[in-house]
């Protein structure tokens, strides 16, 4: 899927930059995916990404516009890798030897659904209660680019998904689960909705059951 970045991102230009120009501005922020993940989005400052990406605060304002940009594309590829953590460990049990990938699309389909519910990264937080602050935010601001572009890039990741797993209606159940799965995960931080009921709720929303034993695998 083609993204437009530089429909929201300033400073300097990609296509400006030297190859080292280029490894150190992706280094801030692969920093700033590192603070947003630690700190939360208010916690993701000029002066915190600096720091942890090593180089000044006039280093990280010669390549990004405003602190804003940073956060917009760090939080665009902390979601990149989170699908595709998801994509890699949902695949791991009964794989094919000759494909290396799951024989059952609709195992996959609930490995994937289940490991979303699961810790992000470091610091045993969730990369879905990150992504409801950041979109509180962007909404107040009335930011909402980047925005749509999470939102795409995850529905459609669930779609692929539900088609390989020949469900009906999939670009409606696609949207519908990618809403549920956020407010999910914002419950279980809350009042711990249990696991039968979350698979209750996603088998409503994809039409599809998960399949007997799928959990322990999970």
């Amino acid at each position: 899927m083609a993204l437009n970045r530089s429909a929201y991102l300033g400073g300097a230009a990609e296509e400006e930059l030297s190859p080292n120009q280029a490894a150190k501005r992706q280094a801030i922020v692969a920093a700033a995916v590192d603070v947003l993940i630690q700190d939360g989005v208010h916690g993701c400052t000029v002066r915190a990404i600096a720091s942890s990406a090593g180089v000044s605060k006039g280093s990280v304002h010669y390549y990004f516009g405003d602190v804003d940009d940073i956060i917009d594309l760090a939080m665009l590829q902390a979601t990149m890798a989170w699908i595709a953590w998801i994509r890699s460990v949902s695949s791991l049990p009964d794989a094919d030897p000759s494909t290396g990938a799951d024989v059952d699309p609709v195992k996959v389909f609930w490995r994937a659904m289940l490991v979303c519910l699961e810790p992000f990264a470091h610091d045993d937080r969730s990369i879905m209660p990150l992504w409801l602050e950041y979109w509180a935010i962007r909404r107040r601001a009335q930011r909402v680019e980047p925005l749509r572009l999470l939102h795409v890039l995850l529905t459609s990741y669930v779609e692929e998904l539900l088609v390989a797993a020949g469900a009906s209606d999939a670009p409606n159940r696609a949207s519908a689960i990618t809403s549920y799965l956020f407010g999910a995960s914002m419950q279980q931080s809350v009042i711990g909705k249990t696991p039968l009921a979350i698979e209750r709720d996603l088998a409503a929303l994809s039409g599809l059951e998960p399949p007997v034993g799928l959990r322990s695998q999970a």
